[in-house]
């Protein structure tokens, strides 16, 4: 009964179920070579691999390279300003980029730049006047403010960029695969050199120019500008240092 029973045991042993499994567990002691693969028509093993996530947006004031001029802060080689020459601003790193020749485009840094002045879509120039000019909450700032209006009380506006990641879920097939260039713009205002935030409302208008407030009432109920919109609050600042200039 005894060989019986050993005899059964090597019949297991020795069985194709049991070989392959040892097989298998040798194989694995060695190097994996490539034998091709066959991909299962049906199953949830194999997904088919999606597109890839874009960028999207764009990383300019203005896309186009206008022609403009640019102090510096010290001399750049024999000069220490370029007058007449295409530049666009790059928000992303602060930079105003030059174009030198049909494939040549140089890039001057922020800290290198006191200020400049460019033609824009509407027909007229914008100026731009580096932050390190002002003091107070530009302390803590970077890059330039454009100069919206000038005066007494000056309008400022800073432009920024941030980065709005992809969120894409593989798992739940949901979110997307893009990454997105946002554009940020922030009022300031100055008077001399001091710089602060500026709110953009009505409230926030009326106790800035707490000393024209009831003129500055009559011209919001009449003239009715549009705060949102950047030409409306340009008016109204302008309207104020106009009262300011004439002593009104």
């Amino acid at each position: 009964m005894r060989q019986l029973s050993i005899f059964f045991v090597f019949i297991l042993l020795t069985s194709p179920g049991f070989a392959q499994s040892g097989g298998m567990l040798s194989a694995t002691r060695d190097r994996v070579n490539f034998s091709g693969l066959l991909v299962p028509s049906t199953g949830v093993l194999f997904g088919v691999a999606g597109e890839r996530g874009k960028l999207l947006g764009d990383a300019y004031y203005d896309t186009t390279f206008q022609a403009g001029n640019i102090r510096f802060y010290g001399r750049i080689g024999a000069v220490d300003s370029l007058g007449g020459v295409p530049i666009r601003l790059n928000l992303l790193h602060q930079e105003v980029e030059v174009r030198a020749g049909a494939n040549d485009v140089r890039a001057a840094k922020a800290p290198s730049i006191r200020q400049f002045v460019m033609n824009n879509r509407a027909g007229s120039v914008s100026q731009f006047v580096n932050v390190r000019e002002y003091k107070g909450e530009a302390d803590k700032l970077g890059g330039f403010f454009e100069q919206v209006v000038p005066g007494k009380l000056q309008l400022l506006q800073r432009h920024s960029i941030t980065l709005q990641r992809a969120n894409y879920n593989a798992a739940l097939n949901v979110g997307t695969k893009d990454e997105e260039l946002l554009k940020k713009r922030e009022w300031y205002v100055a008077r001399g050199a001091e710089a602060t935030r500026f709110a953009g409302t009505r409230k926030a208008l009326l106790e800035l120019m707490a000393d024209k407030q009831t003129v500055i009432e009559t011209y919001l109920k009449t003239r009715k500008p549009d705060l949102k919109k950047e030409a409306g609050m340009a008016d109204v600042f302008a309207y104020y240092n106009s009262l300011i200039s004439t002593g009104h």
